[in-house]
């Protein structure tokens, strides 16, 4: 159905970031690229600038016709700031990010399933995706001083510092929700076949943190790991971390939050085996 509403538009995509990114390259697997005309993007666009091969313009000095379909290709923390500017010019948009991953693999195999917590560690191990999350928890919970800082420079590695901040918001936002409320089971993960969290992390983090034992999660069909289809930034390796201005000290720090948070998870997951 989605695809079917981008039929015959000329598809102009709003963004320049990771989500963006697969956006446009799904739309190639799926053979309709020669409808994207362009990127575009709030501010900060340099004359001549591509991306993907294609331009990139300011939106406010595109000119817009009815043909045309803004796709807003932005994580699900600006999409309401983004949604908001493009309106002002056109009522013919729609923000992709609850479509994507059902462009990208198809439709879930399992949908709404209930699995133990414990089953995903394994794919934390190499990185410090949780171990960042979980910094940024205890010090919304007044643990610790440092968190949030650590929080938005290892979302820098991936997105501008606004949106690393606006991300933040949100996670707070999450944070006291699930505080008040629990958590609520109509927020569910992406994984692939090998319980790899493809979208997810801050759930994953939260449950983690309040040593809950399951979640709620669709499954896609995909072997494809989360590096794959992410890249390298968003996975927060202790070598990439390294290499963008954080120190032996600080990682050793992060890695000792996430240790203590995933040490129950881990026996329990190697108990299973």
């Amino acid at each position: 159905m989605f695809l079917q509403r981008l039929k015959g538009k000329k598809i102009v995509i709003y963004g320049t970031g990771h989500v963006a990114r697969k956006f446009y390259k799904t739309l190639v697997k799926h053979g309709i690229q020669e409808q994207i005309l362009c990127f575009v993007r709030t501010k900060n666009v340099m004359e001549g600038e591509s991306f993907e091969g294609l331009p990139v313009y300011c939106y406010k000095e595109f000119p817009v016709d009815n043909a045309m379909l803004i796709c807003i290709a932005v994580h699900e923390s600006i999409h309401t700031e983004i949604e908001n500017i493009v309106k002002q010019r056109t009522e013919a948009y729609i923000w992709i990010y609850p479509y994507l991953y059902e462009l990208m693999f198809g439709e879930p195999e399992q949908r709404a399933i209930e699995i133990p917590v414990s089953s995903l560690v394994q794919d934390y191990q190499k990185d410090l995706r949780l171990g960042v999350r979980l910094a940024a928890i205890e010090q919304q919970e007044q643990k610790n001083t440092y968190g949030f800082a650590y929080y938005i420079r290892a979302q820098m590695l991936h997105c501008d510092k606004d949106t690393a901040i606006q991300r933040l918001e949100q996670f707070k936002r999450l944070i006291m929700e699930w505080q008040c409320i629990g958590y609520q089971k109509k927020y569910l993960l992406v994984l692939n076949r090998h319980f790899g969290v493809i979208d997810g992390n801050h759930r994953v983090a939260m449950a983690i943190y309040k040593g809950q034992k399951t979640i709620c999660a669709e499954i896609y069909p995909t072997d494809l790991t989360v590096k794959d289809i992410h890249g390298e930034e968003p996975m927060l390796e202790k070598g990439l971390l390294l290499q963008n201005g954080f120190t032996i000290d600080e990682v050793q720090r992060l890695e000792a939050v996430q240790r203590k948070y995933m040490e129950a998870y881990r026996k329990e997951s190697i108990n299973k085996l």
